[in-house]
């Protein structure tokens, strides 16, 4: 592989995660002058408040909580930030809690418990402030009360496992859980409610983020019930009963726009993968290359995704198009993987390795795909590096290429080549970014 290349793509996907490191992006949008707070177009008198209650959830909970203390400092208040295992560290006053992603567990149901009880106390003289980032619909978990936690979780498993869409998913969610779908904003009621909000989805729909937690939800049981059948879903028990009920009108629907909660609770978004995107972009163009930033819609399946990367990268070699060389070549979004056998791996290793066999023999190109919160799938590496020489590296070790993305085995075949990118969990989430660099 190509240090050059390979230095490089890392230099411009540093570049990309700091333009949206959480604290940054907090402070950016919130700001304090004596007892106003300043959000978009809303003033808030912080001295109208009784009391002020921060929750936080989500990949990027802490530091933004951190981000916030530093704002309120001299103000009392209380609250929680819930984040992935692994991830925590002390904040001033905000209690951390950690649980699981991407699939929920006890901890992500304690902590549900927990926001719920806390949110019992706010009345109409107090303030939340809802800090939401991408993970929170696994990390912070409250079924409705006739589902069962074990077909919930079981689900969530399903769901992850068979080719839907995070759109897709996160309505599935919205309408099992109290505290998606508008579910929050609800809670909150009637106190005050600002939500600041770092997008981890394609196109930043707020009702998508962690699945909506204090946004209208639009979707319905009717949408819930033909992504069960388009994806052919059986559901345990407690969660057909609940379906079943949901399409007869027996259960509440989740919150719909006009609901007066809704009049209330602003919702302001401070972070996305454009902004990673451009900042890439920058450093780039910084570094000499000829740049162009194709999209941050990209989604679809992660194999398929790279052969559109493989045939640019081709066209750079062959005729210098779309631009000069030296190029690089810029996306975002996120990927779907449709799992038929139990690898190891994630999105952006399997979009790396796909890459790597469309490109086989080519010199001076190299395709670097990882998520910005450093975490690929249930893995410890972000992504990977891939280029024209990354199978026959690995077919010297006895891997073959093909056999191995058929069996989603992605990060056995990187790491056996060294040519995973492991950067840590980076406390921010904003999507996937894709890197291609053509000499």
């Amino acid at each position: 592989m190509h240090n050059g290349l390979k230095e490089d793509a890392a230099e411009i996907l540093k570049s990309a995660i700091e333009a949206v490191e959480p604290s940054v992006a907090v402070k950016r949008a919130l700001t304090r002058d004596k007892n106003t707070l300043q959000v978009g177009n809303r003033s808030y008198d912080l001295d109208k408040y009784q009391k002020i209650y921060v929750m936080a959830f989500g990949k990027a909970s802490v530091p933004m909580a951190k981000a916030l203390e530093e704002i309120l400092y001299d103000l009392p208040y209380q609250g929680v930030a819930i984040t992935k295992y692994g991830s925590s560290s002390q904040l001033e006053s905000i209690e951390v809690y950690e649980a699981a992603h991407p699939v929920p567990d006890e901890n992500s149901l304690k902590a549900g418990q927990m926001v719920k009880e806390i949110l019992t106390k706010a009345g109409k003289n107090d303030l939340v402030i809802f800090l939401i980032s991408g993970g929170g619909s696994s990390l912070l978990a409250l079924p409705r009360k006739d589902v069962s936690f074990k077909d919930f979780v079981k689900l969530h498993e399903t769901l992850l496992l068979c080719g839907a869409t995070i759109k897709e998913i996160n309505i599935v969610r919205k309408h099992l859980s109290t505290v998606k779908g508008g579910g929050l904003a609800k809670m909150a009621y009637p106190a005050d409610s600002i939500s600041l909000v770092l997008s981890d989805v394609v196109g930043d729909h707020l009702d998508i983020v962690a699945s909506g937690p204090t946004v209208p939800d639009s979707s319905t049981f009717e949408d819930f019930n033909d992504i069960v059948e388009r994806y052919h879903i059986t559901l345990l028990p407690s969660i057909s009963r609940l379906l079943e009920d949901g399409l007869n009108g027996l259960v509440e629907e989740t919150l719909k726009a006009g609901d007066p909660v809704f009049d209330i609770c602003y919702n302001k978004l401070i972070g996305t993968n454009c902004i990673a995107l451009d900042a890439a972009a920058k450093k780039a163009s910084e570094m000499g290359y000829n740049t162009l930033l194709l999209s941050s819609y990209i989604t679809g399946e992660s194999k398929e995704i790279a052969k559109v990367f493989s045939a640019l990268g081709r066209n750079e070699l062959l005729h210098g198009r779309p631009m000069s060389r030296p190029a690089c070549i810029l996306a975002g979004g996120e990927a779907t993987v449709t799992v038929k056998n139990g690898g190891k791996g994630g999105r952006c290793q399997e979009m790396a390795l796909s890459f790597a066999i469309e490109v086989e023999g080519l010199e001076n190109l190299l395709f670097l795909a990882a998520g910005t919160d450093g975490i690929d799938g249930p893995t410890d590496a972000a992504g990977a590096f891939a280029d024209g020489n990354s199978v026959e590296k690995a077919s010297m070790l006895g891997m073959d290429a093909r056999e191995m993305l058929n069996a989603h085995d992605s990060y056995d075949f990187f790491n056996s080549i060294g040519d995973l990118h492991k950067i840590g969990q980076t406390g921010t989430n904003v999507m996937d970014i894709y890197i291609l660099l053509v000499e």
